[in-house]
């Protein structure tokens, strides 16, 4: 098994303009206190299993294919022991769940993670929404504290946001089957068969190797452009705690 893991984290911040290099000078407690800025955490995630990534292509280590998500050269059939995730329950202890000649890829481009306030999803619709017995006890006390069981309270509580730019920009053409522009995420999964099979013999864990049962389903996630199906979506999620 062959797994290729990419992961980009890039944390920015960004500083008043007017701050240069030279003649640096020290600042008081007051006037620290008044400098504001903005941070966060930009994310950008390849994950290949048993698949093709970026920079493996034709022509390099044998791989011979360009097509970026495809199975490598070693996933050759339900027989070969490469390229198979098995599964073993508790109460299964000789028998497997194997998936069998399977391969998967994600990719994820620009998921930005922030700080923010719940003020900025608000809504009139979702103020009209909530549910105040959530925030409350058995004996119908406020969890936020006494009296605080409020729109104004709740929507400036501090929250992590997750935002999702989404492109927005894509087409279909169904005379050739292949859409282009839907590049926010990009996703697929193959595996050619799926069975239950038994260790063999007593105390030894090889059911993950065999395949006695051959197959009763396969499955398979891609689009017309190739082993990836191309997802376009957008938007923001937040989350909170108390």
């Amino acid at each position: 098994m062959m797994i290729f893991c990419r992961l980009l984290s890039v944390v920015v911040c960004v500083f008043p303009l007017g701050i240069h290099a030279a003649g640096l000078q020290p600042l008081t407690e007051q006037e620290m206190g008044a400098v504001t800025g903005q941070e966060g955490v930009l994310v950008s995630l390849e994950y290949y299993y048993n698949s093709i990534p970026p920079h493996k292509g034709s022509g390099n280590e044998g791989l011979g294919n360009t097509d970026i998500g495809a199975a490598h050269a070693d996933c050759t059939g339900l027989a070969s022991p490469n390229c198979r995730l098995g599964l073993q329950l508790e109460n299964r202890t000789d028998e497997w769940l194997v998936f069998k000649n399977g391969h998967a890829s994600l990719v994820v481009n620009r998921l930005s993670l922030d700080a923010s306030r719940l003020s900025e999803a608000s809504s009139a619709s979702a103020m009209t929404a909530r549910n105040w017995n959530k925030f409350r006890n058995e004996d119908g006390d406020c969890l936020l504290g006494s009296g605080n069981c409020t729109d104004a309270y709740l929507n400036d509580m501090p929250a992590v946001k997750a935002h999702y730019p989404g492109t927005g920009a894509g087409g279909y053409d169904p005379v050739t089957g292949v859409s282009s522009g839907y590049s926010d995420v990009r996703f697929g999964m193959y595996f050619e068969g799926l069975a239950v099979e038994s260790n063999t013999a007593l105390n030894v864990q090889d059911g993950f190797m065999q395949n006695a049962n051959g197959s009763f389903m396969g499955g398979n996630i891609a689009d017309n452009n190739g082993h990836q199906a191309m997802i376009n979506f957008g938007g923001n999620f937040y989350m909170y705690g108390f």
